[in-house]
């Protein structure tokens, strides 16, 4: 008996270690890559880069093309059809 529980010891620590240095590891990983994606800095860097792509895009004479200003125009149009019959009823 005294043998098994040595047995079944060594077997659950290895186990556990195991365990340690596989999964909770790559949790680790993904968990610190995640908060440095989504920290005050990265946010604000994104942020930044964002309203210069505006600002460009804004200093553009056109900035759509003919055929996707017409179906925006087209999907606008639909939507304010039907707030208007949502709004009416």
């Amino acid at each position: 008996m005294k043998k098994f529980l040595i047995k079944s010891s060594i077997v659950f620590i290895f186990a556990l270690l195991f365990f340690r240095f596989t999964f909770i590891s790559l949790i680790n990983h993904y968990e610190n890559k995640l908060s440095d994606n989504f920290s005050k800095e990265t946010i604000q860097n994104y942020k930044i880069k964002l309203f210069e792509s505006l600002k460009k895009t804004t200093e553009k004479d056109k900035i759509l093309y003919e055929d996707d200003a017409k179906i925006l125009s087209d999907f606008i149009n639909k939507l304010i059809q039907e707030l208007d019959l949502k709004k009416n009823n």
